[in-house]
């Protein structure tokens, strides 16, 4: 997507969670190098080159120092270990005046740009779709859904409300951008995809 794609309205929000434990990676996967920058910075990018105007980053507190970047809103969940929903709730509320938000995870340096526009600019819940006829993130909602996502606890994210209201799903360009980090091994893989995605 180029430098000229006009920006999105202000009352559509991208909330980007980014306060996880990275248990299963063993440390701060978040700003671990990946391809020459943090691992959550390829996803802050893909976000500023979709458009959006108002962006939420959700992270753990004290904020490291990636979440820092301008045109971004951090806002610090000081109880990641509550869970998934704990962080996704804190973004919902600090996006309360939005029309429309668009939930996307931080520890997916490939998702496209192009992709986070479009299910900003799409009508109703519209869930990524996965291999295997699976609904899941970034995924976008409109306000009346916000209650939903207001109601969730522990580590359910935004896909567990998927069976219960009506929703759509959209196709990624690539099925390979929606890969997420967890583990060093992915991390590299990752790595290798964006190196050979430079060329």
């Amino acid at each position: 997507m180029s430098n000229c794609t006009p920006p999105l309205d202000p009352d559509i929000a991208i909330v980007l969670l980014a306060a996880g434990r990275a248990r299963r990676f063993g440390g701060d996967k978040l700003s671990a190098p990946c391809a020459g920058m943090a691992l959550a910075l390829w996803a802050m990018r893909a976000a500023g080159e979709a458009g959006f105007a108002t962006r939420l980053i959700v992270v753990q507190s004290p904020a490291p120092a990636f979440a820092v970047a301008d045109g971004w809103t951090i806002v610090e969940n000081p109880a990641p270990e509550d869970g998934l929903a704990s962080s996704l709730r804190m973004g919902v509320r600090a996006a309360a005046s939005a029309r429309r938000i668009v939930v996307a995870l931080a520890d997916m340096p490939l998702i496209e740009a192009r992709h986070l526009r479009a299910l900003a600019l799409a009508d109703g819940s519209v869930f990524t779709a996965y291999p295997g006829w699976r609904a899941g993130v970034p995924a976008a909602f409109p306000v009346a859904i916000f209650p939903r996502l207001l109601s969730l606890e522990g580590d359910r994210g935004a896909m567990a409300i998927a069976a219960a209201i009506a929703h759509t799903t959209l196709d990624p360009d690539d099925p390979r951008s929606l890969i997420d980090v967890d583990t060093p091994a992915a991390l590299a893989a990752a790595s290798a995809q964006l190196a050979r995605r430079r060329r």
